[in-house]
């Protein structure tokens, strides 16, 4: 589902100072929806209006961006990310399209109609293109300089309108590839992650991924991470992440087989991947959380005790023999 107007705090016990509606305009596809999903031809240029009310008694300025949609490490797609890694597969960002003013001031208990210009690529194209327009409360030069003291700030607050804009009615088929497979970070915790690339001009939408690692030439399961109602963005990708479950990471070749599924379209991949020694030890240096692997020392510990049986067994065997000898000599 795309979102319609998302609030979202940017601090742990944000209110909403400000309020945001979206204009719909006449070539809005569904009116009952509260983003804009317009109806576009190629070369159109056309504003979007969203109304901006300040509901407090003392002015405030928004901050205003819009975004290309992307693909969260989460699998969620992500309107509110000003300038993200894009995708290699698209070709017109949201982001390029779609000018406005950088922030707006609002008086005490007033309201502003914000223009958003968007201008359609000159050639034809199939599928969507989809975006995020985000409003965020400014935070005040004083509030800045009592956060670097170490004083608690105000409360900050955000509103997403999502953007999608589409000119004819063709089905564009979801398409997923699988691209590098590597040992990772995750809030210093060891994680392998697979890169997931959807190439088309169209939401991959609800997915299901289940992901499992195998030692290479093993059939037992090392780690598996299974999730769904997960989504991508069009021309996007993300890392998906298998959990590593706080064990060091090992060098040396392993396997992943891993199924994703969307409506009815699957996708299968079965590949090896290959952890370096460098890299499993720099990762696991900064890793928190990590189970010590106690392998070596239990076969340091077995070998010294297997030399001290030797010796022992030696020792014996040599006394053994001296004690043999004085009792001959005692003979004679």
């Amino acid at each position: 589902m795309l979102i319609g107007v998302l609030f979202h705090p940017l601090s742990p016990e944000a209110a909403a100072n400000f309020s945001v509606t979206a204009v719909i305009p006449d070539n809005q596809i569904d009116k009952s929806k509260t983003y804009f999903d317009l109806r576009m031809k190629p070369g159109q240029k056309q504003d979007l209006e969203v109304v901006l009310k300040n509901d407090t008694d003392k002015e405030i300025t928004i901050e205003t961006n819009a975004n290309t949609a992307v693909t969260n490490d989460n699998g969620i797609v992500d309107y509110s990310q000003t300038d993200p890694k894009l995708d290699k597969s698209l070709k017109t960002p949201f982001s390029e399209i779609a000018k406005t003013d950088d922030e707006a001031v609002l008086p005490a208990n007033s309201s502003k109609t914000i223009k958003v210009t968007v201008t359609m690529p000159a050639a034809s194209f199939d599928g969507i293109i989809l975006g995020g327009l985000q409003f965020i409360e400014k935070e005040d030069a004083n509030a800045k300089k009592e956060s670097g003291k170490g004083v608690q700030i105000k409360n900050r607050y955000a509103y997403v309108v999502g953007v999608m804009l589409s000119e004819n009615d063709t089905v564009v088929k979801p398409d997923m590839k699988l691209h590098a497979i590597k040992p990772q970070q995750i809030n210093y915790r060891n994680v392998v992650t697979a890169n997931l690339q959807n190439p088309e001009a169209t939401m991959i939408k609800p997915l299901m991924i289940d992901a499992k690692v195998y030692k290479s030439g093993d059939d037992q399961v090392l780690h598996q991470a299974k999730r769904d109602n997960l989504r991508m963005a069009p021309n996007s990708n993300f890392n998906y992440a298998i959990d590593w479950e706080n064990q060091p990471l090992k060098a040396g070749k392993y396997r992943l087989k891993m199924v994703a599924t969307s409506g009815d379209k699957t996708w299968k991949w079965d590949e090896e991947f290959t952890i370096k020694g460098d890299d499993a030890k720099k990762l696991n240096d900064t890793a928190v959380d990590l189970e010590k692997d106690y392998t070596w020392w239990y076969i340091a510990g077995g070998a010294l005790v297997l030399i001290l049986l030797v010796l022992l067994a030696f020792w014996l065997g040599k006394r053994s023999k001296k004690d043999k000898d004085e009792d001959e000599d005692k003979k004679e």
